[in-house]
């Protein structure tokens, strides 16, 4: 499993210009209770961290170039609590509690918190948190057979070149600027939390309301920010023999996951979209969710 330092010390970001938006139209929900989704271009890209990029870490290397070359979709936002809460209402499924959160002295585990109650007020809303891997599978088999499409998590590749879009990188310009495209630990919550926070200002002391900032250069929301994202790749210590197609890197003695795309904890200076995360299957914190894609 990859050892992750979510804490990074705050590096600042090159500054670039901010990509026009230009995307696909959306695809229409294959049911009432379904996610938007958004499609994305086929593409070839450099996927990893160059080896002098000061922010990096040793799970982002070697940098290799990805082709992928199937269509597919991508949730235009992260599941919604509301969602989610359709989910257990229509399957009786009784999600387990216990969910770690972050307080004061650091992250703790709570026996009674979970995607009803993270530690933290929610509207439906929010993206649903102190969900497992397993429970996000769940909700997709769920999905898939309430509606005539197949749902899935997407792969680590479909993932970051979803984040990614086209244009200069990162897609929101200079540090100054990621507070109006993501949720992260900022002024309003450096206080609150057991960590330094950054002088911008995203208004939101834990989760917001999904699509409440600006969206990338493919229309999607929060792919900064608000919830770290379950993928369907093993977590791996680095990208030696990963896949070059986009395709999920998978093991049938995988155990723990990679996640992508940040949350609500993490200070500005360090959010990369290269960055990796990695729990166990099991794991529910209240800063991970996920999102859905579909072929």
């Amino acid at each position: 499993m990859v050892t992750r330092n979510l804490f990074l010390t705050v590096i600042a970001l090159a500054g670039f210009s901010i990509a026009p938006l230009a995307y696909g139209a959306e695809d229409t929900p294959a049911c009432m209770d379904c996610p938007t989704l958004l499609p994305i271009t086929p593409d070839s890209f450099f996927m990893g961290a160059p080896p002098d990029e000061a922010a990096s870490s040793p799970d982002e290397f070697p940098r290799h170039e990805v082709t992928i070359s199937h269509t597919y979709s991508i949730g235009r936002t992260q599941v919604t609590r509301g969602q989610f809460a359709e989910f257990v209402r229509a399957t009786g499924i009784q999600v387990e509690l216990g969910c770690w959160a972050l307080t004061q002295t650091g992250w703790q585990h709570d026996p009674d918190a979970n995607w009803q109650a993270p530690g933290f007020p929610q509207t439906d809303d929010h993206p649903v948190v102190c969900v497992s891997h397993q429970d996000a599978l769940a909700y997709l088999n769920w999905l898939s057979t309430s509606s005539p499409r197949t749902y899935r998590l997407p792969t680590e590749a479909e993932w970051e070149l979803a984040a990614r879009g086209t244009g200069p990188q990162p897609f929101w310009g200079n540090q100054e600027n990621i507070c109006s495209y993501g949720n992260v630990n900022d002024i309003t919550s450096k206080n609150k939390v057991a960590r330094a926070g950054e002088n911008c200002i995203d208004g939101a002391m834990h989760t917001e309301t999904v699509a409440t900032y600006k969206a990338n250069p493919n229309g999607l929301f929060d792919m900064i920010g608000n919830a770290w994202e379950w993928t369907s790749d093993c977590a791996s210590d680095d990208y030696t023999n990963a896949p070059t197609d986009g395709s999920a890197w998978v093991s049938p003695a995988c155990t723990a996951h990679t996640l992508r795309g940040h949350s609500w904890t993490d200070a500005p200076g360090p959010v990369r979209i290269e960055t990796r995360y990695a729990l166990p299957a099991t794991a529910r914190q209240s800063m991970v969710g996920f999102r859905v894609a579909a072929d």
